[in-house]
């Protein structure tokens, strides 16, 4: 089958390699679409994403669906021909984490187009079936694969535990920061403001329900004015922003990761104001409800998917999501 490898940052080179062989407790998957994520870029770019380094060639992709080719002899509840959503993380099921329903922070899990584990720009994929999700007829194989980012937005807007009345102000509207307006208005806030410094995305995120889209280089928020803040942008600045516009008893979630090892921020803040300063680490048990929000009509993807690809140009897909912030969303990979 074919596969598309990063041999080195910046080298995209496409192998054919021996189709999977699936244990007892998985399917086989003919993978039919995947997103283009951030950290693909990122790999691709410079190798390295923190302290995860590709020493070796790597698949890259991790935002997937597609069909299901074979069944493990153990499984039940899926037949051939199934369309699935895959969750790229799968733990060890083991630790005191996993046990404890907190998955997304076993330091085991094997997750796609992360070091040293493949990812999904290939044609057959070996997966667990109890970390695939069927889609609905009314959900598509792409939207299927956006399930991705949409459940991250899902973890962070539970983190920040948005509900009815809730201001919410997301910093960044890039992919995550678009899945986590949409999260939260079906949370029930009743108003979400969205920044950037990019007016293709800012027009996005007024399409699809935020109140207010704010350019970051011609206009402030107000300090303490939200009762949740959700950081996605990944700025040293958006780190310390979030800290001074949440109002005194409120939420803030760090998402983006920032691109710096230290942020200046006012170490008074955070007791003066008494906020509660909280991670959020891709996702835990969103699968589901991602997969329910998209059948009831609760989210839209297909406006963000900017550009498609095919299996062999998953390189052109790569700098295309890189070189074009001015029209790019989401680029979207088809096999």
């Amino acid at each position: 089958m074919r596969a598309i490898y990063l041999e080195e940052p910046g080298e995209i080179v496409e192998k054919e390699i021996d189709r999977p062989e699936i244990d007892s407790d998985q399917l086989l998957v003919e993978i039919k679409s995947v997103g283009v994520c951030g950290s693909d870029v990122e790999y691709y770019r410079s190798g390295r994403i923190g302290e995860f380094v590709v020493e070796e060639p790597l698949i890259l992709g991790h935002e997937s669906a597609g069909v299901v080719a074979e069944v493990g002899e153990e499984v039940e509840g899926f037949r051939r021909g199934d369309r699935v959503a895959l969750e790229p993380g799968v733990p060890c099921r083991k630790c005191k984490y996993c046990k404890s329903g907190r998955y997304n922070l076993c330091p085991d899990v094997d997750f796609m187009a992360t070091p040293p584990s493949d990812g999904a720009f290939v044609e057959y994929y070996a997966h667990p079936a109890d970390f695939a999700f069927k889609l609905p007829g009314s959900v598509s194989l792409e939207e299927g694969a956006l399930a991705e980012p949409l459940s991250v937005g899902i973890h962070a807007c539970s983190r920040a535990e948005v509900g009815l009345g809730d201001r919410v102000a997301i910093l960044g509207s890039g992919p995550i920061g678009l899945a986590t307006l949409q999260a939260a208005l079906a949370r029930g806030a009743s108003s979400v403001t969205v920044t950037d410094v990019i007016p293709f995305r800012l027009e996005m995120a007024r399409k699809l329900g935020a109140e207010r889209a704010v350019n970051a280089e011609k206009e402030s928020l107000e300090e303490g004015s939200f009762s949740k803040v959700i950081q996605t942008a990944g700025t040293a600045g958006t780190y310390r922003q979030a800290m001074e516009i949440v109002e005194r008893g409120g939420k803030v979630v760090q998402v983006g990761h920032p691109h710096s090892d230290e942020v200046a921020i006012d170490p008074n803040l955070p007791i003066t104001r008494e906020f509660d300063l909280l991670g959020s680490f891709r996702y835990v048990n969103t699968y589901a409800d991602a997969v329910a929000m998209m059948a009831a009509g609760k989210v839209q993807f297909e406006p963000t998917i900017s550009k498609r690809f095919s299996l062999g140009e998953v390189e052109q897909a790569l700098r295309y999501s890189s070189e074009n912030p001015d029209e790019c969303i989401k680029a979207m990979v088809n096999l």
